[in-house]
């Protein structure tokens, strides 16, 4: 055999075996092209949105004994939607019109078709009504949509306070057995996991009290203030140091957002977002221990989880009657239910939802929302629920930030307890979503 016929072999041999790895490479391609995630097309959003930015509770006067120094005045009276808090309103509704319209459920431009938009809000206080209205103006402006709402005077909407109306009853008993075993059986104990934040507060802060002192001291700054659990006709409170601390962490938040000179937020103490996010530990932990226990979450969030379902569902567009009066319309491409913090955490802690927000430190933060997003696989038709969360961060707010798809806001994937297996790209096959819902209900506890 010759050199040239030697040199023949290995070419031959070489193309064969690069032919070879193609076949393969082909081979191993169509194999692995079944197990690539279908594309999903999304179908409906309903939402769990908590209200816009507001004012603080109390008067400057009602604080005043909480603080050495004089707490700022507002432009707007307690517990009111303020004109920022509207803004950030309409700018995030400005962006879920287009990235809902980029995904092809909203229309580009125009006004959206009779009975596929729809808000429903919580009737108790005015800035609930009022922010679900700025959400719907932001996302359609010109178009004239109106948030619906249960009328004023005929009392609370069951929906969304269903132990304050009597339509679920909540024993005080296992209510506080609850928070308890939440707690891991001491309050204090538990507030001291945010001792560090509970005395930064207090060098704010600057004085003592005493009342509801640890170990009976006389006096106490409110990192040593005592919790007790006190019951009444509509539940049990959490009375005490955390709830102390809820109410000037939020405070401090609300100056931030609102946009207050440095010197005025918290006194110049805590104006950054490095000194102002730890403040909030407390009311994140008071949120978690007085309403996402799963017994009182569930008496509390049942009626408005059988309402999100439903919706999710289409449940009440099965039926070609109109929807009661008082109750919330159908939507078939969105649907908005507007509440507040405590409506989030009763919802989460029925379903087990849980996150952390590294850019925003208030757990459930003011126009927070929660998103449950129905897709479907057009190739086999099953429906799939990605649940996310949609905030604006801490600095966006701080700084009215427009948002838009290239500055979009927070957006979290949540993960659905139980839904481990079948996930497409973070959505979960709406049976297995179907199933958290209802085995969370509280079986004595109907739709509001």
């Amino acid at each position: 055999m010759t050199t040239n016929d030697m040199a023949g072999i290995r070419r031959a041999s070489g193309c064969a075996s690069l032919l070879l790895a193609l076949v393969i490479s082909t081979a191993a391609s169509a194999a692995d092209a079944p197990n690539q995630a279908p594309a999903l097309t999304l179908e409906k959003s309903v939402f769990l949105m908590r209200h816009g930015a507001r004012s603080p509770n109390q008067t400057p006067e009602q604080l005043a004994p909480s603080s050495r120094r004089p707490w700022p005045q507002w432009p707007v009276g307690p517990g009111e939607l303020t004109e920022r808090g509207i803004s950030l309103l309409i700018t995030l509704g400005g962006y879920y019109r287009q990235s809902y319209a980029a995904a092809g459920l909203l229309p580009e431009k125009g006004c959206p078709e009779a009975g596929t938009v729809a808000a429903w809000a919580d009737n108790v206080v005015r800035r609930v009504p009022l922010s679900a209205q700025a959400l719907l103006d932001g996302m359609f402006p010109g178009c004239g949509l109106q948030t619906g709402f249960a009328p004023q005077d005929k009392g609370p909407d069951p929906l969304f306070n269903p132990v304050e109306v009597g339509l679920c009853k909540l024993s005080v008993p296992k209510a506080s057995a609850a928070i308890l075993k939440a707690a891991r059986g001491s309050l204090d104990q538990a507030a001291r996991s945010e001792r560090a934040s509970l005395k930064a507060m207090q060098d704010i802060l600057q004085v003592r009290s005493g009342t509801r002192c640890v170990n009976d001291a006389p006096s106490c700054g409110i990192e040593d203030f005592g919790n007790v659990l006190e019951g009444g006709k509509t539940g049990v409170t959490i009375e005490g140091g955390l709830k102390s601390a809820t109410t000037v962490g939020e405070n401090f938040l609300l100056q931030y957002i609102q946009g207050f000179p440095e010197k005025d937020v918290a006194w110049g103490d805590a104006a950054t977002p490095e000194t102002l996010s730890p403040l909030l530990g407390p009311r994140n932990l008071y949120l978690r221990l007085s309403r996402q226990p799963p017994y009182i979450a569930a008496r509390n969030g049942s009626p408005l989880a059988r309402a999100l379902l439903a919706a999710l569902d289409d449940v009440s567009e099965a039926s070609d009657a109109s929807p009661a009066p008082g109750t919330p319309p159908r939507a078939s491409r969105l649907a908005a239910f507007v509440g507040r913090d405590t409506h989030l955490a009763s919802i989460t802690g029925m379903l087990g939802l849980q996150w952390s927000l590294p850019d925003q430190p208030d757990q459930f933060p003011m126009g927070g929302t929660l998103a449950f997003e129905r897709l479907i696989n057009p190739a086999d038709g099953k429906r799939y629920v990605r649940t996310v969360l949609y905030y604006q961060t801490l600095q966006q707010m701080r700084s009215n930030a427009p948002l838009d798809l290239a500055h979009p806001p927070g957006r979290l994937v949540v993960k659905m307890p139980g839904c481990d297996k079948g996930e497409i790209d973070g959505a979960c096959p709406l049976p297995i979503v179907r199933k958290r819902f209802e085995a969370a209900f509280a079986a004595d506890c109907p739709g509001g």
